[in-house]
């Protein structure tokens, strides 16, 4: 069935411009389609889908008010019907006419992906690279205003992303499928994850599944997680994109997102944004049995929702300006229990319990399991950490600041101030590995840090390794710097 399709160029759509050219964006041929399904099927379902093709750019010409085109319908199960966006186009000479197909879709019942936990979807995971949404959008995404809705900063990890989407008010009315303009976003942040990791600009070409739980309202924020699962070939990256409004709920999952490199060399990727392999934490992560870390200003705004009551509780303890290193801590903890317990189903984030009854001690086993492993939680301005071992373990991160000189004295020895001054480290870094590590001990050792100050000296001050006499016990405390905070990690035998 073949039906046709007026497409209105609003003065927005100019704003989607690509090599130079406005070309109609993915997420509004999805709705024209959906519109025409709608008429021919006024009952078919149009929040789920499936096998999504973004086949070719259709231009939209500056001086046309609208275009012509057409929507071929076919349906292709009991659930399921198929739709392609195309245009008529002449061969040279004006003898022949033929369909040019830019967007295919099927409107089709489907099985989504299991929802990650939300302590997953809440945050960044490991050392994010913070990228503003004005600098993505001028060097990486050069759209205009109306198509630049991710929002304030995006934070860019191995693991993916997480961002802030706006959804503005458009002159289009109401939609099928809610504002197009969050999931369009999200393709944006996937596209610089795309080259930061990979080196090579990405665009949306098709997807496996999408599910709308909520479609997005205008006006309204959202977030996102941005989650590479997969790659085909050299030029192509799959993505799973999962879109929350600002209490948490999950709104859309669109799974397989296909982003490709379709640009060739015509497009490049700047230096600047390019990730190197370097891993600052690899001396640490490999000695242990595994570690979370959880940069705090990559933290969303519905985190408080994954803690517990009781770590609810012990929150609101807390100065209210270290609330945010809270919910940190119990985020590191909750995603070192999935990497410490692996099930077929992940665990809810409130089957976690990450602080004893005492309200002290961290934890970090889900809710009927024995814990099986020590662990250790730490945090500054900055960083969220937490580690588990085989022994007792502590971690400390700190930012280097002045005070710890000045207060050498109070918790040094004068072998250690001896060591620290003749450090080729600089007294600085040396007094912060001092300090880190006998903080460490005391967590390990369960001690109070008071009495570890002098129960503890280090012999030997390293840039990644340290040697600490606790106790009578020589131990390695290892160290792993990023910026200007150091992260430090020691271990001892149960006595």
């Amino acid at each position: 069935m073949r039906a046709p399709v007026k497409i209105q160029n609003h003065p927005y759509l100019a704003d989607h411009r690509v090599e130079r050219r406005a070309v109609y964006p993915a997420v509004e041929s999805l709705e024209r389609l959906a519109q025409a399904v709608a008429a021919q099927y006024p009952g078919q379902r149009l929040l789920q889908s499936r096998d999504a093709q973004f086949l070719r750019f259709l231009q939209i010409p500056a001086e046309m008010t609208s275009m012509e085109a057409i929507a071929d319908i076919e349906p292709e199960d009991t659930t399921g019907v198929t739709a392609s966006l195309g245009t008529s186009v002449r061969t040279p000479g004006g003898t022949i006419t033929r369909i040019l197909e830019h967007a295919r879709v099927t409107f089709s019942d489907i099985t989504p992906p299991v929802p990650i936990p939300l302590d997953v979807a809440c945050a960044g995971e490991g050392i994010c690279y913070p990228l503003p949404a004005e600098k993505l959008y001028k060097e990486l995404v050069p759209f205009g205003p109306a198509f630049q809705n991710a929002a304030g900063t995006v934070f860019l990890f191995e693991g993916g992303a997480v961002a802030a989407l706006n959804a503005p008010r458009s002159e289009t009315g109401s939609r099928l499928l809610g504002s197009p303009f969050p999931l369009d976003a999200a393709f944006h942040v996937a596209c610089a994850w795309g080259q930061r990791y990979r080196s090579f600009v990405a665009f949306p070409v098709g997807y496996t599944s999408r599910k709308i739980i909520h479609p997005a309202e205008a006006g309204a924020s959202y977030y996102c997680r941005v989650i590479p699962t997969d790659t085909q070939g050299a030029d192509t990256i799959l993505f799973d994109i999962w879109i929350y409004d600002a209490g948490g709920e999950l709104c859309d999952v669109t799974a397989g997102v296909r982003m490709k490199n379709i640009f060739q060399q015509r497009m490049r990727v700047p230096e600047w944004v390019k990730a190197d392999d370097h891993d600052p934490l690899r001396r640490i992560r490999e000695r242990i049995s595994g570690i979370s870390v959880v940069e705090l200003t990559s933290i969303l705004p519905f985190a408080e929702n994954i803690l517990s009551p009781h770590e609810l509780e012990i929150g609101r303890r807390r100065h209210p300006a270290k609330r945010n290193r809270h919910i940190g801590a119990r985020i590191a903890l909750k995603r070192l229990a999935r990497i410490l317990y692996k099930t077929t189903l992940p665990f809810g984030p409130l089957s976690i319990e990450t602080i004893a009854l005492d309200g002290i001690h961290p934890m970090c086993a889900p809710s009927g399991y024995k814990q099986d492993f020590y662990c250790s939680a730490s945090h500054d301005d900055r960083f969220a950490v937490a580690v588990a071992g085989d022994r007792p373990i502590g971690v400390d991160v700190e930012r280097l600041q002045d005070t710890l000189l000045k207060g050498a004295h109070v918790y040094m020895t004068s072998n250690e101030q001896a060591l620290c001054a003749r450090s080729s480290l600089g007294q600085g870094q040396a007094a912060l590995r001092v300090w880190t590590a006998k903080e460490c001990a005391a967590k390990a050792l369960d001690i109070p840090i008071v009495s570890m100050w002098s129960r503890a000296e280090l012999k030997e001050i390293g840039e990644d390794r340290s040697i600490v006499s606790v106790e009578g016990r020589a131990v390695e405390a290892f160290h792993a710097g990023v910026d200007d905070h150091l992260f430090t990690v020691l271990s001892v035998t149960k006595a």
